[in-house]
């Protein structure tokens, strides 16, 4: 009988997907290659899952983290905050049994602590990542840039395991 891997949301750019507004991906070659066989991998990305494609006109947020806004970086009449919380509260219901999450940092959507807010000089989290913390506070999620050493990796499982014995 094969034993049911917890499953671990990741940022789909960081498995190598080209969903970034470039185009590109972020492969995260320590994260994937460490955890591949202890987990099972549920990837996202809002932005082009909302819609919005790749390549896409890069987008940041504007105000702070109580109040904000999604914009075009070139272009600000380029508004997508409503697609983006549409998107990503319908994700969150959605996600079913869910062990932990890797975000992309710094991502208006994925990016948990690191999201500049232009105008106000704050660092917090993105679109879909706040909701993601606010519905599951004990869900263990760390972005890829806190997994950058072995030991940081092996917290994380652990983390992770305990969560998925007991999740809230």
């Amino acid at each position: 009988m094969k034993k049911r891997l917890p499953r671990v949301g990741i940022s789909a750019c960081l498995l190598g997907e080209a969903v970034r507004y470039d185009g590109r991906h972020k492969y995260a070659a320590q994260i994937v290659e460490t955890l591949s066989d202890v987990v099972s991998w549920v990837p996202l990305c809002p932005e082009t899952e909302a819609g919005l494609g790749a390549p896409r006109p890069p987008v940041e947020l504007i105000g702070s983290p109580g109040s904000f806004r999604v914009v075009g970086v070139e272009d600000s009449g380029l508004d997508v905050t409503t697609r983006l919380l549409d998107f990503s509260r319908k994700k969150v219901r959605n996600l079913g049994r869910i062990s932990g999450f890797i975000l992309q940092s710094r991502s208006p959507s994925c990016g948990l602590k690191s999201v500049p807010f232009r105008g106000s000089g704050l660092l917090g989290a993105g679109v879909f990542a706040g909701m993601l913390k606010h519905e599951f506070p004990e869900l263990p999620v760390a972005e890829d840039v806190d997994l950058d050493s072995a030991a940081a990796l092996d917290e994380f499982l652990r983390r992770v395991r305990r969560y998925d014995l007991n999740p809230r």
